[in-house]
């Protein structure tokens, strides 16, 4: 059961840390520098969840068009190494029926070997592909699939930054929003390298410094609209 999980979180591993990282990391950044520029518990609460919910949507429509062009590209390729299969088994057959008519191998033993080679051909293209269609992130799963884990994430990622501000007042809920969203995030770059491999503590650390930066550039753009309209930050 644990090994089935884990597995459809590596599928779905970029639509999973993408959306609940740049979710975390958006909001955050948008929700302090608003909490800080208009000190507005009713502003803070109104352009976090519009922002969560739109973005959810576009992330979840972007990742459904990208995985979908993805795919086709990828079919595509598919359809031009069956043409070329088809063309070299054809030049193959051609000079082994030569080789093998010097060797003085009867009709029904070369059509044999050569139908034996070109199946054998077959299955390692098969392999390949099956390889290359596994680990290529942006056509792992279907188009549809990927949309909604892309937008679901996206929509949970929201709550974590907002949370403070519905029970305190705007300034206070500033920094238990920065602690609660790198928390989070810490937690999710320990997931991800566990799910991916690589180092725990680096990747968590490496998700939480982004959140910090993130609060510290709508912070500080926070100041700079307040201060341009005179507002006074308490």
């Amino acid at each position: 059961m644990k090994g089935g999980l884990k597995n459809r979180a590596g599928f779905f591993i970029r639509e999973i840390v993408f959306g609940f990282e740049d979710s975390l990391v958006s909001t955050l950044g948008v929700v302090t520098g608003v909490a800080v520029g208009s000190q507005s518990q009713f502003v803070v609460a109104l352009t976090g969840v519009v922002l969560v919910f739109v973005e959810g949507l576009s992330m979840a429509a972007g990742s459904y068009l990208s995985s979908k062009s993805a795919r086709e590209v990828f079919e595509d390729r598919k359809r031009q190494d069956g043409a070329r299969l088809l063309q070299e088994r054809i030049s193959d057959n051609e000079s082994l029926e030569q080789a093998l008519k010097r060797k003085k191998f009867t009709k029904d033993q070369i059509n044999r070997i050569a139908n034996v080679l070109t199946q054998e051909r077959k299955l390692w293209m098969r392999e390949v592909q099956r390889c290359e269609y596994r680990f290529a992130p942006a056509v792992s799963g279907s188009p549809v699939a990927s949309g909604v884990v892309m937008g679901a994430f996206y929509l949970v990622g929201g709550i974590f930054p907002l949370l403070p501000y519905f029970f305190m007042p705007v300034m206070e809920a500033i920094v238990p929003s920065i602690i609660i969203t790198g928390i989070v995030l810490f937690g999710l770059g320990v997931a991800k390298a566990k799910v991916v491999g690589g180092h725990v503590l680096k990747s968590g650390l490496e998700m939480t410094l982004i959140s910090l930066s993130a609060a510290m550039v709508g912070y500080l753009l926070g100041r700079l609209v307040a201060t341009y309209f005179g507002i006074d930050i308490y």
